[in-house]
Parts: structure tokens; sequence; C-alpha cells
């Protein structure tokens, strides 16, 4: 009788475990920053997209209505709110301006075009509705006040973009950019300082007038512009959407393109 040949089995060693547990952690190491890269220049991206998309609205809107939107007045009469809520019916958002103007916005409801994608906010407050006492929709991009007024987007004096660029061109007009939001306020859901949702008019939560430009801090809530990026984005009137350095922040330089003069002078990207 042969007798039978047992089979050698033979395993990972415990040094070898560690050795490649440690190859995998390189790895990965290597890996997270070039992924965190992707991600941050893809919501970078999706955040000029949100841009161009309202540059497009507020072109379709003038060719309606033959005037430039405003950041509105605050009262309860629809044509007097700001120019995100007008410009609804133009970013795919018509049963939301129809609900309003019939007087029952929709709360609780984000718009997904006004919404910077790299703060994940919620994107609508629940809470503390600004006059005339509706909760509903923030926007994270802001109108440019000092050079589109908070004047009713039913008077018939606002400007035609023929009158604005005057001398200029719509390249030279920043018209909406991105608003800083303090880090602390990206869960926020309700309406009030420099925060309030587009059912409304002339606030500081649908519009900007300084020449401050921050990237997200914990520095609290202000007539401030900027974004979790490191540029701040704005759209020019003709559509455009660039980048402005955050070092123009108070300058001269920045302070005539918001009036609006010509922005050539300006670091854009």
């Amino acid at each position: 009788m042969r007798p039978s040949l047992a089979r050698s089995k033979r395993g990972f060693t415990l040094i070898e475990l560690l050795v490649v547990i440690a190859i995998i952690a390189i790895l990965i190491g290597l890996l997270l920053p070039a992924v965190q890269k992707v991600r941050e220049a893809a919501a970078r991206m999706s955040s000029q997209n949100n841009l161009k998309q309202i540059g497009i609205a507020a072109h379709s809107y003038h060719d309606t209505i033959g005037r430039i939107a405003s950041n509105g007045v605050n009262t309860a009469n629809r044509p007097d709110w700001c120019w995100a809520y007008q410009y609804l019916p133009f970013i795919e958002q018509d049963n939301m301006k129809r609900l309003g103007d019939a007087g029952t916005p929709p709360g609780g409801v984000p718009v997904k075009t006004y919404l910077i994608p790299a703060r994940g906010r919620g994107g609508f407050s629940t809470a503390g509705a600004n006059s005339p006492g509706f909760n509903g929709p923030f926007t994270d991009y802001k109108i440019n006040w000092t050079g589109f007024f908070n004047v009713s987007n039913n008077n018939p004096n606002r400007p035609t973009m023929a009158q604005v660029t005057s001398g200029k061109g719509t390249s030279n007009v920043l018209y909406v950019g991105e608003g800083f939001l303090d880090r602390r306020e990206y869960n926020r859901n309700h309406s009030s300082n420099w925060e309030e949702v587009i059912y409304s008019g002339g606030y500081g939560g649908t519009g900007r007038g300084s020449t401050v430009l921050v990237q997200d801090d914990q520095s609290g809530q202000g007539d401030k512009w900027g974004s979790p990026h490191n540029v701040c984005h704005f759209v020019f009137l003709d559509g455009s959407v660039r980048g402005v350095n955050y070092r123009f922040s108070g300058s001269a330089n920045f302070d005539s393109a918001l009036r609006p003069l010509d922005t050539r002078v300006l670091n854009l990207d």
C-alpha cells in the first residue's frame, strides 16, 4: 500500500500581510488628494455652469420683457420680487413661478441652479420667513445691485442692455456672482441676515453691493462676495463666466467692475 503524499499549503506570513497593508495605505494616501482635486474641479465647473444658465436666463428674460431684471423691492407684490424669482420660468422652474404668482409659492423646495454644489447645503428656508412671510429657496448667487439696483421688476424705467452697456460692451459688465457664505451657515434653514429667500426683493440674500471678495470662512455674514473655490465666479452681461481673484478685494478695479465699468484690467480666468 502506497503512503499518501500530503499537500503542502502555505499562506501569507504576518510580515507579508503587514507589507501588503502598508502598500495599500500608501496607494490610498496618494490617490485621495487626486480624487479630492477632481471633485473640487467638478464642483467648480458645476457652479460655473449654473452661472452660465443664469446668464442665458437673463438674455431670455430681456428678449421677452425688454428690460434687465433687478434685485426688486420688499413688498408682497410678485413683480417686485428679485431677479431669481423672475428667472424661474427661464431655468425650467415654470411651476414654481406659477404657484408663486397665484399666491402659494412652494416652500421646502430648493432650486438646484441657484446653489453652489461645493457647499452641499439644503438650499431652502423652513423658519424665520422674511416679508412677505414665505419660506422658500435660497440662492448662492447674488445680483450686483450696484449696477442693477433695488427697484421693482415692474418698474418701466429699468434699463435695457443697450443702456447699461453703452460704450462698454456686455462683456465688461458684472451681473450676478457667487455670494460669500460663512461656513458655519452651510446648514442654515432660516431666512435672515444676508440669506433671505427668493420670494422677496431688495434683500442682501439675493444681492451684493460691496467690493469685498472673501473665500468662505467663519468671519460672519455680511455684504461680501465669495465662494468655497479659490476664485469667485461671476457671469457677465454677455453670458460669459469668469473668475475674479480674491486679491482684488476692495480694489478700485473691482469697484469699477461693479458700477459697471471696463473690467479688462481684472485678473479673470
